[in-house]
Formats: C-alpha cells, sequence, structure tokens
C-alpha cells in the first residue's frame, strides 16, 4: 500500500481541503494517509474516516498568525520544523504532501531520505500577498512588509524547486512557477466543493435570510454586511443574516458587535463562531442567500472562495463583490448578483430583490445547483489528483 503524509503548519488536521478532500480521496483509492500539523496540544489518533492524525503543539505568541510567524523569525524563538521533519522521517512515506509555505523549510530534507520519497508542494494561496493584505496599504510597516515579501516568493519558488510535483489551487499560483524547474510538473486542482446534498429545504421553510460563512475580519466584508442589513431594516424588519465563524482579531470583533448593539441588530445580524466542516451543510439548509462581499484586495480577485460553491450547491442564489474570478462564475452561471463591496446600499439592494422577487430567486437556486452538479464540484478535480499519485508513485 503506497502511504501518504500531508503536512501542514497554518491548517487544522481536518481543513476542508487538505482532509475532506484530498486525503479523503486518497483513502478512499486505497491509499495509506497520515496528516502532520500543528495545534494546541501534542495529539495522535484515528479519524473516523480512517486517516492518522499527528498534531505537533505549537507555542503561540500573537493572535494573528501571520505576525506571530513574523515575531519568530526577528526574535529567533525556537520552531517547531526539526521535530516535524524527525516525525515525518519516521513515518517513511512514500508521498510527502506538503501544504503551507512554511513547511518548504524542511523540502530538502524530505527529499534526501533514504527511502526516496516524492514530494509534492500543494499551494492554496499566494501567502505574499495574503500578508499584504492584512497591512495598511501606505507606511514603513508596508514597506518593511513589501520587503519581506519580495525575500518570501525568491525563497518559496527556490525550495520548491526540489519538490517533485506542483499543485495549485488557482491560475494565479499556477503561473506563479512560469519559468521555473517545477514549471512542467505542475496541475490546477481547484477547491470545489464536496457538498452534493440530496433534497433542499424550500425558502419559505428556512430560519435565515442569509448567511456568510468563513473566517471573520475586515477584508472579508462583516461590517459591510451589517450597514446593509441596517439599511434592509426599514423594509424587511424581521431580516435574519448569520455570519457563521471565527473572528480572530479581538478588536475587530469588539467593534462589530458594538455596531450590531448601538444600531439595534441583535436580533438581525448573528455572530455564531466556528463550526465542524461536516456541519456546515445544515446551516446552508436553513439559509436563504449566500453572502461572499469580499474588499477589492489582490488576494480576492484571483481566489476562488469555496463557500460560493456550496452555496450554490443548497440553491443559495451568490450576492458576491463585483470583481474577479468569482464574480466571472456567478454572472456567468447566473447562480446571483455582484455588487460593490464597499456600498452597503448596493448589498442591501440585492438581497431585498432577492428574498422579493420569487421568480429571480427561483432561476438563480437552479442555476447555481446545476452548475455545481456538472462542473464546479471536487469529483472532477479528484481525477487530477489520483492522477498525478499514479504518475509519481508508478501504481495505481
Amino acid at each position: 500500500m503506497v502511504s501518504v503524509c500531508m503536512i501542514s503548519s497554518l491548517h487544522g488536521l481536518y481543513d476542508d481541503r487538505i482532509y475532506w478532500k484530498e486525503a479523503i480521496s486518497l483513502k478512499n483509492h486505497g491509499y495509506e494517509v497520515i496528516h502532520v500539523g500543528t495545534g494546541d496540544d501534542d495529539l495522535d489518533f484515528i479519524s473516523d474516516q480512517g486517516i492518522r492524525l499527528i498534531q505537533i503543539r505549537r507555542k503561540r505568541y500573537f493572535l494573528n498568525p501571520y505576525l506571530d510567524i513574523l515575531f519568530r523569525k526577528i526574535t529567533g524563538k525556537p520552531d517547531i520544523y526539526k521535530k516535524m521533519l524527525c516525525i515525518c522521517s519516521d513515518l517513511r512515506a512514500d508521498v510527502y504532501h506538503l501544504h503551507d509555505i512554511q513547511v518548504n523549510r524542511i523540502t530538502g530534507k524530505l527529499k534526501k531520505l533514504p527511502h526516496a520519497p516524492k514530494v509534492i508542494y500543494d499551494v492554496h494561496e499566494d501567502f505574499a500577498d495574503l500578508l499584504l493584505s492584512h497591512y495598511p496599504k501606505q507606511g514603513p510597516v508596508r514597506l518593511l512588509i513589501r520587503f519581506y515579501c519580495a525575500w518570501l516568493n525568491h525563497w518559496e519558488l527556490s525550495r520548491a524547486s526540489s519538490c517533485d510535483y506542483i499543485i495549485a489551487a488557482v491560475e494565479h499560483i499556477y503561473n506563479k512557477f512560469n519559468n521555473t524547474s517545477c514549471e512542467r510538473n505542475r496541475q490546477v486542482i481547484y477547491n470545489y466543493t464536496t457538498l452534493l446534498p440530496g433534497k433542499l429545504k424550500s425558502a419559505e421553510n428556512k430560519t435565515y435570510d442569509a448567511i456568510y460563512c468563513g473566517k471573520i475580519n475586515s477584508v472579508r466584508g462583516a461590517m459591510q454586511i451589517a450597514e446593509a442589513v441596517r439599511l434592509v431594516k426599514q423594509d424587511l424588519p424581521g431580516i435574519r443574516v448569520l455570519l457563521l465563524g471565527p473572528v480572530p482579531d479581538v478588536r475587530y470583533k469588539a467593534e462589530l458587535l458594538n455596531y450590531i448593539e448601538e444600531n439595534g441588530l441583535q436580533e438581525n445580524v448573528i455572530l455564531y463562531g466556528q463550526v465542524p466542516y461536516d456541519e456546515i451543510g445544515s446551516f446552508y439548509q436553513n439559509s436563504r442567500i449566500g453572502l461572499g462581499i469580499f474588499m477589492p484586495v489582490s488576494i480576492f480577485y484571483y481566489g476562488l472562495q469555496i463557500k460560493t460553491f456550496e452555496y450554490m450547491a443548497y440553491g443559495l442564489p451568490v450576492i458576491c463583490s463585483n470583481f474577479g474570478t468569482i464574480e466571472r462564475i456567478v454572472n456567468e452561471t447566473g447562480a446571483g448578483i455582484s455588487v460593490n463591496p464597499l456600498a452597503p446600499e448596493e448589498i442591501g439592494a440585492a438581497l431585498v430583490k432577492l428574498l422579493t422577487d420569487h421568480e429571480w430567486y427561483r432561476k438563480c437556486s437552479e442555476n447555481g445547483i446545476h452548475a455545481v452538479r456538472t462542473t464546479y464540484n471536487w469529483q472532477t478535480e479528484e481525477k487530477k489528483l489520483l492522477a498525478i499519485y499514479q504518475n509519481l508513485t508508478g501504481r495505481p
């Protein structure tokens, strides 16, 4: 049996792409799969799906993961990568599948292991762009971060050159490896949804008028959604919007909660917190509209937000930002409405349109379901993953 060791440092053991898509697909097709990651405690157990999960305890100095990484580098704090390398070496996996840029620190050593394993680098996002999106657009801090990101890009490409294969989550990342030694051995595997529900609830029997699912912060439109709800409340006093996900920034959470309270929106905007991936479907079943109000920063122009396809799979018309790849998909499929993310009045008007025009709602809902079942689903991407593994290992 071919053994696969997934390795991550920023994603959770049950990350939707790593665990629920790639690891489960490989497990279902006869591979032995282990996921080595980091977290608050040392863990080693077998999941309900038969995948071994090993978590290495990691001390955190800042809640913001990017600031935490930067602090470690500047101060020379001890890291966990030596321990990670030791564990991964002992596993003697046939394939090591890396999922975070930081794990590239051990790529060269993995390649030099005596049993000559294959190494895959799975690039989920452009880390430099992601880092820049969390800092001011001007000022000395921005300048420092830009220099750091330029060095980081060079370092990433250098380390990735020793990998046997590059998997990119979007075309923008795929193109990043043009004119490198990885150019010939790379593939885009989109992060489409595994959620393909059967029977769906009718819109009249749902609890929430709209839902946003995912991390909640200043570039993901939570405040703009709350402002839109305040405007819509005049016409639809009973409107209920669910914000489902973690709020890592304590100050931003306080600001958001303060706005909700000051405007009397406690019954209209509900912050629920994070739920396990396999429970998300029940919240989609009870929601009418899916929200993807992302700010105009570079990572959202080319990114594919998985939640969009999950909304569509459950028949939720989508209200998305009016730029980038997601807008193109939503417009081409007729699955929703695109709006200016900086204009709460546009977001509010789209909410009213979908909640009051039942025929328009029905068309968007049906279009989204059809698009996911025919194109934007994980089954289409799983075939690419299995072909890569077959080519690398020489075994079906």
